[in-house]
């Protein structure tokens, strides 16, 4: 068996080429989803992307995959917004902006939002990590007196599960409604 095929050989690391190619198809398929929707088809997507179908069904098996690849972004991206909103002195203002994020981001994929929703595994890390930098994010806003004693980061992952409701019945382009309801919602919260 040469070093090659042999199971013990250390495979490969993708092509700075194949890798290239990875970042331009899954940024046209999230604007191709994002007009269209999940049911956008490969074309669609490599004509958006500049490349070949058959460049696409070489990195990605399938829509699923290509979907499976946008879900995994979208926690890192959901997670360094965290990470982010953490840093800021301002608890009120860091779970502002976290909030923020969280409402553009799901009206901007409101399309094609629910197809994401599955496609990361319950128990992975960095959803794990997420969710404990969302519930220090909550103690710091109770902790600073923005957000009442008692409130939890339960009550904000439940404010985000409800967000993205609002949002899927609100018209497009309409973020409107979604930043009103966070409003009321944090108005509830707030301590005094």
């Amino acid at each position: 068996m040469s070093p090659r095929t042999s199971p013990s050989a250390t495979p490969r690391a993708p092509r700075r080429d194949a890798l290239r190619n990875d970042a331009i198809v899954i940024k046209a398929a999230r604007a191709v989803f994002a007009e269209q929707g999940p049911q956008a088809s490969m074309e669609a997507i490599a004509a958006r992307a500049g490349l070949g179908v058959g460049t696409i069904y070489r990195r990605f098996a399938g829509k699923d995959a290509l979907l499976d690849a946008i879900a995994r972004l979208f926690v890192e991206e959901l997670d360094r917004a965290a990470a982010t909103a953490l840093e800021d002195p301002d608890p009120a203002a860091g779970l502002g902006r976290f909030l923020d994020f969280v409402g553009t981001f799901n009206a901007e994929k409101r399309r094609y939002a629910t197809s994401l929703t599955d496609r990361v595994p319950s128990d992975d890390e960095v959803s794990a990590r997420t969710a404990d930098r969302v519930r220090r994010l909550t103690r710091n806003a109770v902790a600073s007196g923005y957000l009442a004693q008692g409130v939890t980061g339960d009550d904000i992952k439940a404010l985000i599960v409800a967000m993205r409701g609002v949002i899927a019945a609100s018209p497009d382009g309409d973020d409107g409604p979604w930043r009103r309801f966070v409003r009321i919602h944090l108005a509830g919260l707030r301590a005094g």
